[in-house]
């Protein structure tokens, strides 16, 4: 035993010792889990949910590691043991390494397979192939798999352990080193992010799920919990975009229970919160908000088809994740519901227009918000400012009008030249566009 994890894989191969057979194996993967919820995600997306089962535990510990407590009489139904240490138990007595999630156990045995969790998702797609649904993604393209191990190994040291080294740091040169690796590593996150859709390009991948665990938990949990408080993820514009687009696409924000991440942190790291108090917030409904990733091009699952609704047996309550609907699938808000704050429309400048030089210089500034339409300040003057504001932003919507012949006579261009005069020396007309930094995505 002298690797962390148990090493064996489940193959396509009859002959193997632990062959790919629907069926026989359970996966046990805690939700709470950001390594866990990883497996439950590529099962969903590939369709596997009636080939291997799934076992939940709660998002607490006792004494000996994860329980299933869940269930009836806090014992498995199919296994029929009430922790995974048991599992792992009879496949080593006296296992003397960490009872960890998530763990594939063979049914008939009652034995551990494998606890080692980049293997098993990997092992879900090629494997396990010939038991994916019709239309299941390729997680794992030929042409850009290289990239992808190198993309997910800096995501893996900087982001994914990045906060758990900082958070369980004991020294204040450890801390500091690996806290700044972590924004290093989201910094980059946020540049790579701001020229394609997904970390790959224009379809999901591996790579994708890999980040969007960590990212779904940052502000419930890591920011504060451990100590990664350089900024929020809603306040990283294009991070924050690409999270919300992947919590609402089938398979990924249908298999978060925030209530379970948030108690599993603050209650469990007792080392770290010693009164077990666990949060109310933040705030959950700011996930919902639309993302304007479309603007990039390219499709979640290419040329393959989203999953369906989740089983109700796996569907989590609205209390746990009040963003879904009523057949367990993360509800979409489109631009029209959004208020004109939240939009992220072509010619929309979430720091409000007259700040777009000072939020280029402070990216994290809060957005200049205006009074809404009919406020009773406006009012006061007979809606006349409010009928003015109204006729002016109209013009300002219409390329050409005459806010932006305005607009164009005193600002830069984009490449940062003055208007050339027209014939009869006035200032051409063209809208200013919103900078690189207030995108969602930037326009082709």
């Amino acid at each position: 035993m002298d690797r962390p994890y148990i090493q064996d894989r489940s193959l396509d191969d009859p002959e193997a010792q632990w062959p790919v057979e629907a069926g026989r194996y359970r996966l046990i993967a805690a939700r709470a889990c950001s390594w866990a919820n990883r497996s439950v995600i590529v099962r969903r997306l590939l369709g596997l949910e009636d080939a291997i089962s799934l076992a939940l535990p709660g998002p607490t510990h006792d004494e000996n590691s994860w329980t299933l407590d869940l269930d009836p009489g806090g014992v498995d139904p199919v296994l029929g043991i009430p922790r995974p240490k048991d599992a792992f138990e009879e496949r080593h007595p006296g296992y003397p390494r960490g009872i960890t999630v998530p763990t594939i156990v063979d049914v008939p045995s009652g034995e551990v397979v494998t606890n080692n969790f980049p293997q098993i998702t990997e092992d879900f797609f090629f494997q396990w192939k010939s038991h994916h649904r019709e239309g299941a993604p390729n997680l794992w393209p030929d042409e850009v798999r290289d990239e992808m191990e190198e993309v997910m190994e800096r995501v893996f040291r900087g982001r994914n352990s990045g906060v758990y080294r900082v958070g369980f740091a004991t020294e204040q040169g450890r801390f500091e080193a690996a806290y700044a690796q972590l924004f290093e590593t989201m910094n980059w996150l946020e540049e790579r992010l701001s020229t394609r859709r997904y970390l790959m390009g224009e379809h999901i991948t591996e790579a994708d799920v890999r980040l969007f665990t960590t990212l779904a938990r940052f502000d419930a949990v890591y920011h504060g919990h451990l100590k990664c408080n350089r900024n929020k993820l809603t306040e990283m514009p294009v991070l924050w975009a690409y999270a919300r687009d992947l919590f609402s696409t089938p398979g990924f924000g249908d298999t978060i229970n925030f209530t379970q991440i948030k108690e599993h942190y603050y209650v469990v790291h007792t080392d770290i919160n010693p009164t077990q108090i666990v949060p109310v917030g933040p705030s959950l409904e700011n996930w919902a908000e639309p993302h304007g990733r479309e603007e990039c091009g390219g499709s979640p699952f290419g040329d393959g088809t989203a999953p369906g609704a989740p089983s109700a047996a796996e569907r989590i309550t609205p209390a746990d994740n009040p963003l879904q609907d009523d057949e367990g699938l993360v509800r979409r808000r489109s631009r029209k519901d959004a208020p004109p704050s939240e939009s992220v429309g072509a010619h929309s400048y979430p720091y409000g227009r007259k700040n777009t030089r000072a939020a280029a210089r402070f990216p994290h500034h809060p957005r200049r918000r205006r009074r809404p339409e009919g406020h009773p300040r406006d009012a006061a003057q007979g809606g006349r400012r409010s009928a003015r504001r109204g006729e002016r932003n109209a013009r300002r919507r219409l390329p050409g009008g005459g806010a932006a012949r305005r607009l164009g006579a005193r600002h830069r261009s984009a490449a940062g030249t003055r208007r050339a005069p027209d014939s009869r020396g006035r200032r051409t007309a063209r809208v200013v566009r919103r900078p690189r930094w207030a995108a969602a995505c930037p326009r082709g």
